[in-house]
């Protein structure tokens, strides 16, 4: 069994790529697959969605805006995974489609519209989505990312229960670096990461997959 876990920008469109490369990995291996999305957020995201959008890179307020939106969105989908993973999945992506293909502003009528489409309790999603157990849930998953090495999005990391003393960071994830080096068993050890975070203690160790 594989275990993945993706670190993506939520408004970046390479990322909604990977996303998507992740949902069809279990189509292609024989072995199951979890997977979960964990949203990365720093400097370098900001600055790589302002390139991305073509915005003002010496406006303050724009990068303030664009900062605060990558972190609301972030709250969102903390908010709707905490009514399941799968829903929180499938709220992130439906939001992503909207932003990244359809070009639609975000805005409240959206957010609402899309936890309706991916059949949330409306209620129970607005309260969270403010809320500092969602506050909280996010600063846990930026400490995971600091834990294993993580430094930008797009990054996976890969646990196979065949080999579980490692986990396994793919710096740029793609689809077929990912499915070529398990089916040729030729994921290397190159760099270890300790001190794993609480969550994931019984993967101690991470190493890197070079392409």
């Amino acid at each position: 069994m594989l275990e993945i876990y993706l670190f993506v920008n939520p408004l970046g469109s390479r990322c909604f790529r990977c996303e998507h490369d992740v949902l069809k990995i279990d189509h292609q291996l024989n072995t199951k697959v979890n997977y979960r999305f964990i949203p990365f957020f720093n400097m370098a995201t900001i600055q790589q969605t302002i390139e991305a959008y073509h915005l003002n890179q010496h406006s303050l307020a724009v990068r303030q805006n664009v900062s605060q939106t990558i972190y609301q969105v972030i709250l969102d989908y903390m908010a709707a995974s905490f009514q399941g993973k799968k829903r929180g999945r499938q709220f992130l992506l439906l939001l992503q489609n909207a932003l990244i293909r359809e070009n639609i502003n975000y805005n409240n009528d959206l957010v609402k519209n899309v936890a309706l489409q991916s059949n949330l309790d409306l209620e129970m999603f607005m309260e969270d989505r403010d809320s500092s157990l969602a506050k909280k849930t996010f600063r846990q998953e930026q400490q995971v990312a600091k834990s294993l090495g993580v430094k930008e999005a797009a990054t996976a990391v890969v646990f196979d229960s065949n080999q579980s003393q490692y986990g396994f960071l793919l710096n740029n994830f793609d689809y077929d670096t990912l499915i070529t080096a398990y089916q040729n068993k030729q994921l290397e050890d190159e760099l270890s990461v300790t001190n794993f975070v609480k969550n994931y203690q019984s993967h101690p160790q991470t190493r890197t997959v070079q392409k």
